[in-house]
Formats: C-alpha cells, structure tokens, sequence
C-alpha cells in the first residue's frame, strides 16, 4: 500500500514520498509557518510539605514535589530555557566567589542569576522530541493509559552528521483508531509544525521530522499491547541516570534521595549549596559528579558561570579552575559538563581538561550539547573511563513527557546493553521519577556511572 500523507507541517499538497536531502535543506532554509497558540495542560494543585516552602519552578529550582508537575514550556525549549534571561544587578557586597572567568563581579550563584542551559544544535532530535510530546499529549487527551503504549525499538540514526532517535512503537487504541488519528494530527499541528504523518497501511502510520522519517507506530485494536522484544536483545540491561546543576536546590536533593534506585548527583561547583549536597548525597550512597561549566557557542551573550573554562584559556589556567572546582565538591568521582558546545568542539581545550583529570581517578561524561564534540573521544584516547549521554529527559517540561523519555531511555538500554539519561532538578523531572519507580521495566538496573563504565569496560575484555 502507497499509503497517504495526513499532516505535512501546514503544507496542503500530498506527496507521494518523502522529500529529498536537497528538498529539505531548501525547506529548512524558508521561514517555518506560524504555530497555533496552543493551550497549556492544568497542573493538579500538591499538598506543600511540611516546612518547605513553594517554590519557583526553573532550572535548578524545584518546586514541591507533591504536586503532579506536568505543565509544560513551549515544546523546543531547552531545559530551563533561561538563556536570554539578564542576570540581576550586583549587589556591593559580592564576594569573591561572585567573579566569573572574565574577571567581572557578578551577583552570587542563585536559581535565577544565571542561564542554566544552551539552546542545542539538534534540530532534528528537538523535532522528535516535540513529536514525543505532541503524542503524550494525545494519549492524555483521549484518555489512554500509559501503559498502552509500547516502545518495542529506539535505533540511533545519522542524519547528514546529526544524530537522532527513530521509534517503533505499537500503541493499543481498542475500536476507535481513527479517532487517535484524527487527534495526533491535531496534536502535530500545535506542538511539531516541522512534522509530517502519513498513514502508509490501516494500521500503521509513519512521523517524520523535515522529511526524515523518525517514529513509526503500529495501532493495535486491542487495548492491551504485549511487550515487545527488542531485535538485538541484551542481558542485564544497565541504565544510569544522571541529574545536572545540583547545588541550589537541598529540597530537590532530599526528594531524589527518596528514591528506590540510585541517581548520580553532577554538582554545579559554584552554587549555594554545592558542598552540603555533594555530602548529603555521599552520605546516602549515592554517587558524585562535577557538573563543569565550559564556554558554549554563544558565549559571551550566553555566560556558563563563575568556574567555567574557556577556549582562549591556557593548560596552566584550565588546570587551576578545574583543582578549584574539584575542591568545592568532596567525593566527586566523575566530571560532566554544564553548557560545552564551544569548547567540547576544541582539541586542544579538551585535551587539556583530560590531562588535568589524569591521575585523580575520575571518570569523564560527555553530555554532547553539540553533535561536534570530541569530549568523549578524547577523554578515552588519554585512557580515561568516559561515557557519554542517549537521553535528555526533560527538554520540554512535562511530568508524563519525562516519563516517555524514561521509557525511552530504558529501551536504549536494553538494545545496546547500556544508556545513559540526563535531566535536572525541576519539579518535573523529580516527580517523573518518583512514579516511574513504581511503573518502570524492571528488567533494565538502575546503576551508577561507575558501574556503567566498569561493565563496558568488563565486556570489551
């Protein structure tokens, strides 16, 4: 069957196939048509916990986790999306701690003084991320259980150098798989205006981003859906999930110490907090990271922060920010880094930070916030334990999104033996974890990096 196309991002023709690489790149370079105004989920109102006040969702800032936290940013931002925010006027009574790499005196490191995130350079994983959202969406809308809808196989794909997921799934819609049609269109229109669908069998349809194809989703007209058994399938299935910018928030730490599986904890050196919840964290067992600021490409209108590094910086200088930093945060095993996409492209910066790491007995994570980084490479060409990361959990700010991501990342997992997720501590992401705790694939082991690292290393003996 031909199949026939159902949304093209507000393009009325129908076309038989998929677009060219030259037809995309001429379509990616013509203004995008304008987005409808979408309406915003209703957050359920929590109970506030006992002497803890509520706080103001953001980007290292965790509001009560009691509530359900799944009111979402605008699809396509990135986590925190404070990167054009203007930091707060200096208080006279800064510290010397308030001094960034630039030699300017800035206000002490807060939630809000600082843009936490980097918009980042993956336009395609953005879009399939904004496909992800707009059919959890449609799930809630309908109201479809979670548990109908089945991930059966995550595949990393290169597009024209950029890396993204493509998805097989097969959801349970009972009688009515027309009506889910109709509503993922309604979805893609709002929240994906560069996705396509086209319905190529009665029950299978297929989503692409900018005309590559990234989800294709069997509709099963039962309710239930058996799991699916991964094409490659691995034993023991190893996943570590890593929460960055740790260090504002002592609520949020508490709150993942909760948890019945281990997170690692990537501390941001210069924040309020960083030694009281780098010691709370080692106290619970559970495992330590450096969450590095480096220089991103827009630097300097987009600041990392006090601590971070920088191309233009010298070995010797890169050195002394790194022992620094390392000071502040006791029991850090690992080093990943916060922003990057300047400097994880630099050789020779990269290969300065990887010496400086030579001996301490830490392990490097690349949290690859650009497809051009090297961080990884480098680090296991100088003989260093790395890793690096499959999964952003909560670019869109979304409790039951988050969740989806979760599930995502457990069937990485399971297809190339291990994974490696990454969120940040917002009321979300913590309260996505909590349930996915009771919901999730048991047969994949929450582990830490370390132990991530030393079973690959086991099994390439």
């Amino acid at each position: 069957m031909a199949g026939y196309w159902l949304w093209q991002g507000g393009a009325d023709a129908t076309r038989p196939a998929p677009p060219s690489k030259t037809e995309r790149q001429k379509t990616s370079a013509a203004t995008s048509p304008a987005r409808p105004t979408p309406a915003q989920p209703s957050a359920t109102a929590g109970k506030v916990q006992s002497g803890e006040a509520s706080r103001t969702t953001g980007k290292g800032v965790h509001a009560d986790a009691q509530s359900d936290a799944s009111s979402p940013s605008v699809p396509g931002s990135t986590p925190g999306g404070d990167a054009d925010k203007a930091a707060p006027s200096v208080p006279r009574n800064a510290t010397s701690d308030a001094v960034d790499g630039e030699g300017a005196v800035r206000a002490p490191v807060n939630a809000g003084a600082l843009p936490y995130e980097e918009s980042l350079d993956a336009p395609l994983e953005e879009g399939v991320k904004q496909v992800d959202y707009a059919l959890v969406q449609t799930l809630v809308r309908l109201g479809i259980a979670r548990e109908r809808l089945r991930i059966a196989s995550v595949e990393t794909r290169n597009e024209q150098g950029e890396s993204y997921h493509f998805q097989q799934m097969t959801l349970g819609v009972g009688d009515a798989p027309d009506r889910f049609v109709k509503a993922f269109v309604e979805a893609l229109s709002v929240w994906a205006e560069r996705a396509q669908m086209r319905k190529k069998a009665d029950d299978l349809i297929e989503v692409y981003v900018g005309g590559v194809l990234t989800h294709e989703i069997t509709l099963s007209l039962y309710e239930s859906v058996e799991e699916p058994r991964p094409g490659t399938p691995v034993e023991g299935a190893l996943l570590a999930i890593v929460i960055d910018d740790i260090g504002e928030s002592m609520g949020a730490v508490r709150d993942l110490l909760k948890l019945d599986y281990p997170v690692t904890f990537a501390v941001w050196p210069r924040s309020s907090h960083a030694r009281e919840a780098a010691e709370a964290a080692h106290r619970a067992g559970r495992e330590v990271m450096i969450h590095q600021p480096m220089e991103p490409l827009k630097y300097p209108s987009v600041k990392p922060g006090p601590g971070a590094i920088y191309v233009r910086m010298g070995r010797d200088e890169i050195e002394a920010t790194l022992r620094d930093n390392l000071a502040r945060v006791p029991h850090a095993v690992g080093l990943n880094n916060h922003m990057g996409s300047r400097f994880t492209q630099d050789v020779r910066g990269v290969r300065a930070v990887c010496e400086a790491l030579e001996g301490k007995g830490l392990f490097v994570l690349d949290s690859v916030t650009h497809s051009g980084s090297v961080f990884y490479r480098e680090a296991r060409r100088a003989g260093l334990p790395a890793g690096k990361r499959n999964v952003f959990l909560d670019v869109i700010h979304d409790k039951r999104n988050i969740m989806f991501q979760l599930d995502k990342a457990a069937r990485v997992a399971h297809e190339q033996g291990v994974a490696v997720a990454i969120g940040h501590p917002l009321a979300e992401t913590v309260a996505a974890l909590k349930e996915w705790q009771r919901t999730r694939d048991k047969s994949v082991r929450i582990v830490t990096m370390r132990q991530l690292l030393d079973a690959e290393t086991t099994a390439r003996r």
